[in-house]
């Protein structure tokens, strides 16, 4: 029984440490500033995807405070994906559960979570301060 106790603890299945410190479920209760509730990140989309296809296929599921798809700046293109936020974080939650098929591909949902400083806080184009 050697040989399998010798390739068991490098799996991060079955060695906890291996994947790195697990504190992800005190996160969310710190409200970083950057981490929005309902927030959700949409990657899949075909360039000609706009951001009317999407807050018209995700409004079926809750109310939409914020719908933007990322372009590029010089095509003006698509960039394949973007991000929604719903007003109910349940909603969110609910919606990233399930599988979802815009202009007919196949979309992903994530909850939105910021990755360190990801470029994002560049270029945002102010959202008028009020």
């Amino acid at each position: 029984d050697m040989e399998r106790a010798a390739e068991g603890p490098r799996s991060p299945s079955t060695d906890p440490s291996a994947g790195g410190p697990s504190k992800s479920d005190d996160a969310p209760v710190r409200f970083d500033t950057t981490f929005t509730p309902g927030k959700i990140f949409v990657g899949g989309l075909t360039s000609e995807t706009t951001e009317a296809d999407i807050k018209e296929y995700f409004s079926v599921y809750g109310t939409l405070t914020d719908v933007v798809v990322m372009k590029d700046k010089l095509t003006g293109n698509g960039r394949g994906f973007g991000f929604v936020t719903f007003e109910d974080m349940n909603v969110a939650e609910r919606v990233v559960a399930q599988k979802h098929d815009i202009r007919g591909r196949t979309v992903e949902a994530k909850i939105a979570v910021p990755r360190g400083d990801h470029g994002e806080a560049r270029g945002g184009g102010g959202g008028g301060g009020g």
